[in-house]
């Protein structure tokens, strides 16, 4: 090849790289968070779940233990509306029905809004669980939970409800703030229960290392079927799963306590991916959700409240930093809900100044939303249109001259 046909084609594969670079890059500008106080009289570190849903109208709910009572916090439009409801037990999830009528598992018990007041039922006798609330197309509940040694299962079709022994364990993790345990129903409303159970060891120094081992219990053919996730991951610990328009199963976890990951099913295989490394994560304090194109959103702690979303294959993580309404904070549970538009809206509990391991001391919940660009919205920074339309021209060109020089070379 001579040196003019050889700078063509030079000219020709650069300029369609770079081409293809910009057409691939997105738009990212920095997200303006709107941070408010919800509540600066939450309860503590025992009480610390604060679960968001978001309903049709995309305004936010958000149900948390008050002092004393659980509350009920909802946008009316222009302020955050708060009930009471007579309960004392930590709220543990929060879904919202057709109606836009909010479910919340209370501990054993299970609270609905009817209108005008809250009707409590007790769904099982088992004192000091945890659980996971999940709504069928019919809008009857489903609750997974955890007790001392047994994972159950229970649904309520009318007034009556049903209970089944998903497993029993020893090594199932003991009711505390971090423990996690999701419930998610398919199209199909089958039921799809992650767990995890501890497993531990002792190392050349004589230190106890424990290790979580993620499992999937799924109802199929009349039958609990459970499996191991990644048997071999050494997950610290793992947050909430989600199910994609697939029935896929996404998750997130921890590995060293500092490197959170994002792990998701294709149909054939477990994927992981990591979204934050060499941040402080003790404990996983995190939350995923999917947006309609089934790209994954997060919101972690990790010394600030912190969010970061996949925005496609060519583009990577998105960080950013939320922020908190106090100045000096320790932030505890975070949670995440995004709205129709894919706009990410986040409930997070922060401690005041100096009160996190005080005694009987209140904390603080907050709401923190944005307006995102969906993947498919996103218009690239490089090349406007003039521009794409000259840098088309002018590989067409170069490629027009390297076909011509090539062909003038080869009848010589």
């Amino acid at each position: 090849m001579n040196k003019t046909l050889s700078n063509a084609f030079l000219s020709l594969l650069l300029l369609s790289t770079l081409l293809l670079t910009f057409l691939a890059a997105p738009a990212h500008a920095e997200l303006s968070w709107n941070v408010q106080t919800v509540d600066k009289d939450a309860a503590g570190i025992g009480y610390g779940f604060c679960p968001i849903a978001v309903d049709s109208n995309n305004n936010p709910h958000i149900a948390y233990s008050g002092a004393p009572q659980t509350r009920y916090a909802s946008w009316n439009g222009s302020g955050w509306n708060i009930q009471q409801i007579p309960s004392y037990a930590f709220a543990h999830d929060l879904a919202l029905d057709a109606n836009d009528d909010p479910h919340i598992t209370l501990g054993n018990a299970y609270a609905t809004w009817n209108g005008t007041g809250w009707d409590i039922q007790t769904f099982t006798s088992d004192g000091g669980v945890f659980s996971s609330l999940a709504l069928d197309s019919s809008g009857n509940p489903h609750v997974a939970y955890i007790t001392v040694d047994k994972l159950k299962y229970a649904t309520r079709n009318g007034s009556n409800w049903t209970i089944q022994t998903v497993t029993e364990d020893n090594n199932l993790p003991s009711f505390d703030i971090d423990m996690r345990l999701s419930l998610a129903l398919d199209s199909n409303d089958t039921p799809y229960i992650m767990y995890y159970t501890h497993s531990s060891y002792v190392d050349d120094n004589g230190v106890e290392v424990r290790s979580v081992n993620v499992k999937l219990a799924v109802w199929k053919n009349s039958r609990w079927n459970i499996e191991p996730v990644l048997p071999s991951s050494n997950f610290n610990d793992f947050g909430n799963m989600v199910l994609d328009s697939n029935g896929y199963p996404h998750f997130l976890a921890t590995r060293g306590f500092n490197t959170l990951l994002y792990v998701s099913w294709d149909g054939f295989a477990w994927n992981v991916q990591t979204v934050a490394s060499n941040v402080d994560l003790v404990h996983l304090r995190g939350f995923l959700a999917l947006n309609s194109q089934g790209y994954p959103s997060i919101v972690y702690i990790a010394d600030d409240v912190k969010y970061a979303r996949w925005t496609g294959a060519a583009w990577g993580w998105e960080s950013y930093n939320v922020g908190t309404p106090d100045t000096t904070y320790d932030a505890g549970p975070c949670y995440l809900a995004l709205d129709s538009n894919g706009n990410p809206h986040i409930s997070a509990r922060v401690f005041l100044s100096g009160q996190r391991l005080s005694v009987g001391y209140t904390s603080t919940i907050m709401y923190a939303a944005a307006n995102v660009t969906e993947p498919s919205e996103v218009s690239p920074t490089f090349p406007a249109l003039p521009l794409l339309l000259a840098s088309t021209a002018v590989i067409i060109g170069v490629a027009v001259t390297v076909v011509y020089l090539w062909k003038k070379k080869t009848k010589h």
